[in-house]
């Protein structure tokens, strides 16, 4: 994910670290034909350390003025509001299954896409599915990242691509994953208040194609625990050869399904390396980013629900991520808590 998106780059890498809604699997299609799904709204705090995402709908994320591009970003603090859903309608008769929703996977990259998709069964070879990104809430960048004592003008970043799933495969608990998206920045001025030639301005355009591979194995130990090692390439092929790199990363999930309590636990490591000396800081970025995170579900004993969804769950997440720059103006941190309630149909 340049700094604006990629699995490689601060906030977009809470996705390693805060799982939910099982995102490391395909839910089973169901038997009957019908409408099923969920939601699961939640709200909660973050505090962000970041220079080049402004905001997501009305929350900022980073300051409007900075006064030096050789410090770290200051902090920002703010009260967080999620509503990952997904709404799926089955055709039993076929093992076929279309879908629509917000996968708790790009949220978490503050990234509001929403997915429009097909699931097939394919007996022994396992599930295929296929989706359609598209932007859903926009996210706010800066125009000029490099600005300072002013206060810098936001921008429009969408993005629209597609995921390709292989889940299960051969009947085993190997998935394979491959996502595009193509960046479009509304307007890119990199560089423009510092005075660089277009040459060098060039050199930090954001615009441009992200893909992201993973590979993933769940391991069952029981009944009710789970080891999923994931291991995740990406190559970010932005119009800036300043921006473009290749990241390379590990997850480790731990997963305990229980009753009435579930819990999900992890942890991740990614190192991003970029293709080009950046016209700024005359030197080649390099990032080594680190999260941990965790999410504990509680099955209501009361039966709650909500429009004749099963009984609803609590949950609580916490997650810390960090990404390391060698370049200071680069690095980012993310605190994230949230709690909310989750329903089934």
């Amino acid at each position: 994910m340049n700094k604006c998106w990629s699995t490689k780059i601060g906030i977009m890498a809470a996705v390693f670290v805060l799982i939910g809604i099982p995102a490391l699997a395909i839910e089973p299609i169901p038997n009957q034909s019908g409408f099923s799904g969920f939601i699961q709204p939640g709200v909660g705090y973050l505090k962000i350390k970041s220079n080049m995402v402004a905001k997501v709908a009305t929350f900022d994320l980073s300051d409007d003025s900075i006064s030096s591009i050789d410090d770290e970003p200051d902090s920002e603090s703010a009260g967080v509001v999620t509503l990952p859903f997904e709404i799926d309608y089955t055709f039993a008769s076929t093992r076929t299954q279309v879908f629509l929703g917000t996968q708790l996977i790009d949220l978490l990259r503050f990234d509001f896409s929403q997915q429009l998709g097909v699931r097939q069964e394919i007996g022994s070879l396992g599930v295929l599915q296929g989706g359609l990104l598209f932007s859903g809430i926009p996210t706010k960048v800066w125009k000029d990242p490099y600005v300072e004592n002013e206060n810098r003008e936001d921008t429009t970043r969408d993005s629209t691509g597609a995921r390709l799933v292989w889940d299960r495969i051969f009947g085993s608990g190997f998935q394979l994953q491959y996502t595009y998206r193509n960046i479009d920045i509304s307007s890119e001025k990199s560089g423009e208040f510092l005075g660089l030639d277009s040459g060098d301005r060039r050199r930090l355009d954001r615009n441009g194609d992200v893909h992201e591979g993973t590979l993933l194995y769940r391991f069952k130990f029981g009944e009710a625990h789970r080891l999923t090692p994931e291991f995740i390439m990406g190559y970010d092929d932005r119009d800036g050869d300043a921006r473009t790199n290749t990241s390379y990363g590990a997850q480790l999930t731990y997963s305990y399904l229980g009753d009435p309590i579930s819990l999900i636990l992890n942890g991740s490591y990614s190192y991003a390396d970029y293709d080009k000396k950046n016209p700024i800081f005359n030197k080649t970025q390099e990032d080594d980013a680190y999260g941990v995170g965790g999410t504990v579900y509680y099955k209501n004993p009361w039966g709650w629900s909500l429009f004749g969804s099963k009984p609803m769950n609590f949950f609580v997440t916490g997650a810390y991520y960090f990404n390391d720059s060698n370049i200071d103006f680069y690095k980012e941190e993310v605190v994230l808590g949230t709690a909310g309630v989750l329903f089934r149909w």
